[in-house]
């Protein structure tokens, strides 16, 4: 019924804008006049693991792949895909502590150029994440199991995550809540009742590893994925796990949409 309502929403607004668009005598950009009325989202790097425009027809969001003169306070949710520090607009990573006090969102997913790979480690970004990096950290893993300690979270409705090994080894962030984790252990391991949330498995194994984790800073809420989202193999899910992360940051920043949309707010 919400999808139902949404996608009424949605043709509603598009046939305002199509009477606009006549009665002005003029063409107009339909997405320009969506982001008036609802949230937008930035997405920077190498975003190909998700379906855009899917999830601006299932939330009525507009989605904007470059910053450009834009402010930070337009968007409701940011995103950073594998994109190093260093090349991020300055705007964009001075803005973001702004961004999470205002009730923002912000998802960031790993890679080769992500985290402390990618120049995160020491600024005041690797502070505010769930998973802080501390070195380079893009390292070559074997496919080992992903243990879920949060299988009721929004971000995993209808997902099943498979084996993993294309990631960054980051440090849980105090105030962090982990969603999910790396364990690559033997099966006796397993088999002998090892706990998952221990540092050490009786039967052996590496230490655990976090993959997907959470924080709030403020008002603003952070998703934090280790992953290299496009290096997840066969992974059928991949394309719905995205999406769930995208809508469930968006409605955590509903409030700060909706006070957009009747403030002005300055950086």
């Amino acid at each position: 019924m919400r999808t139902l309502l949404k996608y009424r929403s949605l043709a509603t607004r598009l046939l305002v804008i199509g009477v606009v668009a006549v009665l002005g005598g003029g063409f107009l950009d339909p997405r320009d006049l969506m982001a008036e009325g609802g949230p937008m989202i930035l997405s920077l790097g190498d975003d190909a693991y998700i379906t855009w425009p899917e999830v601006e027809l299932r939330t009525g969001a507009v989605v904007r792949r470059e910053f450009g003169d834009s402010s930070l306070a337009a968007f409701a949710v940011v995103v950073l895909s594998n994109v190093s520090y260093d090349s991020l607009p300055e705007a964009v990573r001075d803005g973001l502590p702004g961004h999470l006090a205002r009730g923002g969102s912000l998802l960031v997913t790993g890679g080769n150029q992500s985290y402390g790979s990618g120049g995160y480690a020491g600024t005041a970004l690797a502070d505010l994440l769930p998973l802080k990096p501390s070195r380079d950290d893009w390292l070559p893993h074997p496919f080992g199991p992903t243990l879920i300690f949060q299988p009721g979270h929004p971000i995993l409705r209808e997902v099943v995550i498979p084996t993993m090994a294309f990631f960054n080894e980051l440090d849980l962030n105090s105030g962090a809540q982990e969603i999910a984790q790396y364990r690559k252990a033997s099966k006796a391991a397993f088999a002998s009742g090892g706990n998952p949330g221990n540092r050490e498995i009786a039967g052996g194994g590496h230490r655990p590893m976090p993959l997907i984790a959470e924080r709030s800073v403020g008002p603003g809420t952070i998703l934090a994925i280790a992953l290299d989202m496009t290096l997840t193999g066969e992974w059928k899910d991949r394309d719905r796990f995205a999406q769930n992360c995208v809508e469930y940051l968006l409605q955590r920043s509903e409030s700060h949409s909706l006070r957009l949309s009747k403030e002005p707010v300055t950086e």
